[in-house]
């Protein structure tokens, strides 16, 4: 009797602790690739590694301008835009946390955190 409530004992615990990892994994493949929305403006993938897509959600509005500062507030990289949606090559940033601030042809102006692998 003690085996029997031994392997079921076993059994859902291994049960349990399979089902933790299935969960856990879909949620990493889930957030490996996330896209910055804030209503205004879509940037895609984030994290980035070379480079990031820059999407207005309204396209009667364009992106005029997109700047990036570090997370102390140095400036380190600008970008005229004056389209609806971009791709910015993200090579003269370094590894790191970036602050994106972006204005839009109606003067919107809004930051956004991105992250440079």
């Amino acid at each position: 009797m003690k085996k029997l409530l031994l392997l079921i004992l076993f059994s859902a615990t291994f049960t349990f602790s399979v089902k933790m990892k299935a969960q856990q994994s879909a949620r990493d493949i889930s957030s490996s690739v996330q896209k910055s929305d804030d209503g205004v403006l879509q940037a895609f993938p984030n994290p980035a590694k070379d480079f990031i897509i820059l999407k207005s959600k309204d396209s009667n509005l364009k992106i005029k301008t997109v700047t990036f500062y570090s997370i102390l507030g140095v400036q380190v990289a600008q970008y005229n835009i004056n389209m609806n949606s971009a791709q910015i090559n993200l090579d003269k940033l370094r590894p790191g946390k970036y602050l994106m601030k972006y204005v839009m042809s109606d003067d919107t102006q809004k930051v956004t955190q991105i992250i440079k692998q």
